[in-house]
């Protein structure tokens, strides 16, 4: 048998036994994964990221930004506990005006660019965008994305992952369209989890709507397209998904306001 072929059946045997073992259930959803990567070497890399972030970016000392985030913080972060009982929260908000967006990672960094306050007018719409954040540690969509690459780089006949680990994988350019695809799948699904968890934290999960309704508009008036190898759904595919959770997730609101009073 020629050396390369057995190398393919060897990774294409460790390949069946890694899925059988390392399976994982994602929070509120349910779905089964594929989690090859331990919290800790996750945690290590993405800690030195938070460090440098704050070590390369102004860091806002805004009243009102800080006061929101700081409630926020607290309120999701209790909700999560047991999806991140490890967790070493620390939020932070980049002063990055003009820059509407926000970040989770794995071990509980958030950061949050002041330019998102300019889409954000209540501390319920912060509250949903910093949940949706958060779902994505939660669901180890991390975890899950390095997982994949690694199983996909061991499915080629490289035997790299079992010695080399998933560092500096390159990927087939041919793949791109299948891991986008993968990505806006992931990106529904913490839409999903998102709006539960801040309605757990009794945030009202309108205000998810009204944040999506937001970027449908600017994505219409900048006349995004929803491009076959797009990250994301399009705001509008959002929207849609977030209007079907919405009763579910309005229930926990319910409840979560009778616990608070």
């Amino acid at each position: 048998m020629e050396s390369k072929t057995y190398l393919r059946i060897v990774a294409l045997a460790s390949l069946v036994s890694i899925v059988f073992t390392s399976c994982s259930t994602v929070p509120v959803t349910g779905r089964r994964q594929i989690n090859l990567m331990s919290d800790t070497e996750v945690v290590k890399m993405t800690k030195a990221a938070f460090e440098q972030m704050k070590a390369s970016h102004p860091i806002s000392q805004d009243p009102r930004m800080n006061d929101w985030m700081l409630n926020v913080s607290e309120r999701i972060s209790q909700q999560v506990f047991w999806d991140m009982p490890l967790a070493e929260w620390e939020f932070v908000v980049f002063d990055v005006p003009g820059q509407i967006n926000a970040f989770a990672m794995p071990g509980g960094k958030v950061g949050i660019f002041s330019g998102l306050f300019d889409l954000v007018k209540t501390e319920d719409e912060l509250a949903s965008v910093i949940a949706h954040e958060i779902a994505h540690v939660t669901a180890r969509h991390t975890h899950e994305r390095m997982s994949h690459m690694g199983i996909v780089k061991l499915g080629s006949g490289t035997s790299s992952i079992l010695t080399g680990g998933l560092s500096g994988l390159v990927l087939d350019p041919t793949l791109t369209g299948h891991l986008a695809a993968w990505d806006r799948a992931k990106e529904a699904e913490a839409d999903r989890i998102g709006i539960m968890y801040m309605a757990r934290a009794g945030y009202d999960p309108n205000a998810a709507i009204a944040v999506m309704e937001k970027m449908a508009a600017m994505d219409s008036g900048a006349g995004t397209g929803q491009a076959w190898n797009s990250t994301h759904p399009s705001s509008q595919e959002r929207l849609d998904a977030l209007h079907s959770y919405l009763a579910e997730a309005m229930e926990e609101y319910e409840k979560a306001k009778e616990l608070q009073f």
